[in-house]
């Protein structure tokens, strides 16, 4: 019998719907992370969400149904529209390790978003998965430094 994984990973992206007034987006932004990690911790899910000129880009990893709930969920929220998976597969083992890391765009991350474009790709529907999947890992190995992680071994 074949020993399949359900150790999954989702990439998906989808419009922002959060208010455009300052304090209330960061409010809600803040009541989005707080919401998510605790979900996100109890499910085991580990994940990178970014906030880019309008764009949320969601890499997630774990169990292969607590992907399908956590989606579902996602896909029904309201803060979310135009929700699109870009890429849904099993793989070998986890590259993420915060439960839920928001990122936006600052001068911390900026090098990196504007390096891999992901907003115009998300503009376009047309973002490759591993252009992404790239940017994630980019991102948060900025974020581990900016922390005095220079390296995970």
């Amino acid at each position: 019998m074949l020993n399949r994984s359900s150790l999954s990973r989702i990439i998906y992206f989808s419009r922002c719907t959060l208010d455009k007034e300052s304090v209330t987006r960061t409010e809600q932004l803040d009541r989005l992370v707080r919401s998510s990690r605790r979900q996100n911790e109890f499910a085991l899910i580990t994940s990178i969400l970014v906030l880019d000129r309008g764009w949320f880009g969601h890499m997630m990893e774990g169990d292969r149904d607590a992907l399908n709930s956590t989606f579902k969920r996602i896909s029904t929220d309201s803060r979310h529209k135009e929700v699109r998976i870009i890429e849904w597969r099993e793989i070998p083992r986890r590259e993420l390790l915060p439960s839920l890391e928001l990122l936006e765009r600052n001068l911390i991350s900026q090098d990196v978003l504007d390096k891999f474009a992901l907003d115009e790709a998300f503009s376009r529907g047309t973002p490759k998965p591993t252009l992404v999947h790239d940017c994630m890992l980019a991102l948060q190995q900025n974020l581990l430094a900016k922390r005095g992680i220079e390296a995970l071994t």
